[in-house]
């Protein structure tokens, strides 16, 4: 919903630009009623005979990743997708989406396909792999570095230069004091290794 929002704004329906979704769920047709639902690869190519613009509007790393894969095979272009009310410092570096009411400070790079969601912040100098979920609230203070395709909880703190490995899960609303590994799932304050 927070992407459909961020679409309308940026390219009222009423414009040439059309919007559609992908689901390759074929039980459902339509999004909002209006927002015609695409299920299947030769349907985006009978619309977008050549090349088209994408963004995504599923928060989970290997589905984005997923998404990516195919909709560029069939000439698609990734398009990121930047919130008007998000604070972005020109210094950082990524190909990523960054949804309402964002941070991102000074120095900070952000791996392709990555999702910052609603209300995050990312402090100065943090690293962010390849399709690393933020998840809507959380907090990566200064020089902390994520994995790819980690996947923060909602509300989460991550405490000054720390290290969070490729692949974890990282429960809402835990507090990261320490250095985790790759591969691990993790909660709790302060959070610990499940």
């Amino acid at each position: 919903m927070e992407v459909f929002d961020e679409l309308i704004y940026l390219n009222p329906i009423q414009s040439e630009n059309r919007i559609f979704c992908f689901d390759e769920n074929t039980s459902i047709s339509s999004f909002k009623s209006n927002i015609e639902i695409l299920h299947s690869e030769q349907a985006l190519k009978n619309y977008f005979p050549s090349s088209f613009k994408f963004c995504l509007g599923v928060g989970n790393p290997l589905i984005r990743k997923k998404m990516i894969d195919f909709l560029e095979k069939i000439g698609g272009l990734y398009l990121p997708l930047k919130s008007r009310s998000a604070i972005i410092s020109e210094s950082v570096f990524g190909d990523f989406d960054a949804l309402s009411q964002t941070f991102i400070g000074p120095e900070v790079k952000i791996g392709l396909g990555s999702l910052i969601n609603v209300g995050a912040n990312v402090h100065h100098e943090c690293k962010l792999g390849d399709f690393v979920e933020i998840g809507p609230g959380s907090l990566i203070l200064g020089n902390a570095e994520v994995g790819d395709f980690t996947q923060i909880g909602a509300g989460t703190v991550i405490l000054p230069g720390i290290k969070v490995g490729k692949n974890c899960k990282i429960g809402a609303g835990s507090v990261v004091t320490r250095n985790i590994g790759d591969g691990m799932k993790a909660y709790g304050v302060p959070c610990k290794i499940k």
